[in-house]
């Protein structure tokens, strides 16, 4: 055998041998699971194809696509967004303080919005799950230059011993001021901040 032919033969070798552990590595991946959005399914005709990762032998999941990546309690959930897609609307979940719970401590909150009567402050804030996480009550100061609100949670002694998981919750409550914020700023009274108004 010439030595052209030996080196073609070693090349075709290499290149058979990479593309079957490239295909093997896809294919190893079985706890990666593609879940359709919006009525396309993988490899549908005119359904984006998957691009291929820099440096990977696997592909990316073609946008509009939820991908779970393990099992279990160690299991993540992601989605691929298309070019072009609004970010998706959280919409928090409108709560009432609830007195009567227990060791209760300040929470900050993220925004406070001030309503068009310059009395009625929505405040949205992150908290964790109920019955572990209740907001108790909302106290408010009033200053020369500001208003200081201030949300105090706790968890609700009557709940027994539940398993309190780590999720997150954005809640939201409403808060009637007793007189108009007359251009005062908003302070979160659990850091000491001002807050947008």
């Amino acid at each position: 055998m010439s030595r052209t032919a030996t080196i073609s033969l070693a090349i075709a070798f290499t290149v058979i041998i990479g593309a079957v552990a490239a295909s093997s590595a896809a294919g190893s991946d079985a706890a990666t699971q593609e879940h359709s959005v919006g009525g396309s399914t993988p490899g549908a005709a005119g359904a984006e194809p998957a691009e291929p990762s820099p440096g990977a032998g696997t592909a990316t999941p073609r946008c509009g696509t939820t991908v779970t990546s393990g099992s279990g309690p160690d299991a993540s959930v992601g989605f691929t967004a298309c070019p072009g897609d609004e970010p998706p609307v959280v919409h928090p979940q409108i709560v009432e303080p609830t007195p009567g719970m227990a060791n209760l401590h300040p929470i900050a909150f993220d925004t406070a919005k001030v309503g068009d009567d310059d009395r009625t402050v929505t405040v949205d804030f992150v908290t964790g799950v109920a019955p572990c996480s209740v907001l108790d009550h909302v106290d408010v100061s009033y200053g020369a230059g500001a208003v200081t609100i201030t949300l105090f949670e706790g968890h609700d002694p009557d709940s027994g011993m539940v398993a309190c998981p780590a999720i997150a919750v954005f809640e939201r409550t409403i808060v009637t001021l007793d007189r108009s914020l007359g251009g005062r700023t908003i302070v979160d009274g659990a850091i000491g901040a001002d807050r947008p108004a």
